[in-house]
């Protein structure tokens, strides 16, 4: 049954939380009281939000434990980050089973149901049992939301939202203040059009995921798992979920091994890429079976040993051949935002914008100076994202 996400005229004050905490507690807890021995701890205060864990004994005689997260927005990031679309996207995922229950909204933020498990970590994200656990729940997050299929490049760019039409209301709103602003807004301008001709095929249907968008290891929430070769894995913070190319999703999460400090030594190689991406496919061919499919085929002898349907490798590679075709444009996006947010932010989220865009934006010129280029072929002068991208 859908329900409306209840709002409250709040403005969440973080310097004083727990007085922000108890405006809200009717919505927070079951009970709805605000009594009780409350507790909050400051999980991560990111480049765009901050994010507070509450904790409240609850006042039955079990005294159970109840526990919900508190993100608050940072100053300015409305420009980038649509919040409606966010709580929208919200709610669809926790109806599919692929979020918590969001709890209400206020003027500057939203609470929902804590996750349990173990935020992830820049190294821990190169754990084979933790990338093998991405790669499945993006293909549940694939498999399971709607999917948008467009018969022209030209409906892609105008469809909403998606990564193209952010990537349209992000280069209007970039900073043009001073002329040297000016001059690197029309560059981009004229790269927007590059990336478009380049990766669009007009010969092909595109087919637009839902994705998160921002894959990266803050965002993953490590859980207890049963399996030998993956763990659990959900995922959290969806204001950058939209629709995109599943290959901008593959690209842009493997760009975010690298962190904040973009350290490209930390990229995966492309032989971790190919067995990532070999899972994610597997994980999307066994959910999409249908319920009279078992997705078995018999051996070729005669007997009815059956092997599971296995993802060929021609499919691999053009997977992988899309991912490194996309493997530029996540520079440009996020140096695009970042440009912006260096222009908007008052200094509540302590984040050296301005920098991390110059970083971006050099992965994509890296890319752009090699378009064309066969991937294997690595010169003296080549960027080292670019070496290491192409390391076997």
């Amino acid at each position: 049954m859908d329900t409306e996400i209840p709002f409250v005229q709040h403005v969440f004050d973080t310097a004083q939380a727990k007085h922000s905490v108890l405006q809200l507690a009717s919505f927070l807890f079951q009970d709805g009281a605000p009594s009780g021995d409350i507790r909050i701890t400051t999980l991560a205060e990111g480049t765009t939000n901050s994010l507070f864990k509450v904790s409240r004994r609850g006042t039955s005689p079990a005294g159970a434990v109840e526990t919900v997260l508190v993100k608050v927005y940072g100053d300015g990031t409305d420009i980038t980050i649509d919040r409606n679309k966010e709580i929208t996207v919200h709610k669809l995922l926790s109806d599919n089973g692929l979020a918590p229950l969001p709890l209400v909204r206020f003027e500057n933020g939203h609470a929902y149901q804590y996750l349990p498990g173990t935020p992830c970590s820049t190294e821990a994200m190169r754990d084979e049992t933790v990338w093998r656990g991405v790669a499945r729940e993006l293909a549940r997050w694939h498999v399971s939301l709607p999917i948008m299929k467009h018969d022209s490049p030209e409906a892609v760019i105008q469809f909403e939202p998606s990564i193209w039409s952010t990537a349209k209301k992000w280069l209007h709103n970039l900073p043009i203040r001073t002329a040297e602003q000016r001059a690197l807004k029309e560059q981009l301008d004229i790269e927007f059009q590059h990336l478009v001709k380049t990766l669009f095929s007009s010969s092909s249907p595109e087919s637009l995921v839902l994705g998160h968008g921002d894959l990266l290891s803050g965002n993953i929430i490590i859980q207890d798992s049963d399996s030998d070769n993956a763990l659990s894995i959900k995922f959290i913070d969806y204001e950058h979920a939209t629709y995109c190319p599943p290959a901008f999703e593959l690209a842009n999460h493997f760009a975010e091994w690298t962190g904040f400090n973009c350290d490209y030594n930390l990229l995966p190689t492309t032989s971790t890429r190919r067995e990532f991406i070999r899972e994610y496919l597997q994980t999307c061919q066994d959910l999409s079976r249908g319920p009279n499919d078992s997705g078995l085929n018999k051996g070729r002898d005669s007997t009815d040993i059956a092997v599971p349907s296995r993802i060929a490798e021609a499919e691999i590679e053009r997977v992988m051949a899309e991912v490194d075709a996309f493997r530029g444009f996540p520079g440009f996006y996020w140096g695009l935002c970042a440009l912006i947010q260096a222009e908007a932010s008052t200094g509540s989220i302590d984040f050296d914008y301005a920098g991390y865009a110059t970083k971006r934006l050099a992965e994509y010129w890296a890319w752009r100076g090699r378009d064309g280029t066969d991937l294997g072929k690595i010169s003296a002068d080549v960027s080292l994202r670019e070496e290491k991208w192409a390391a076997l």
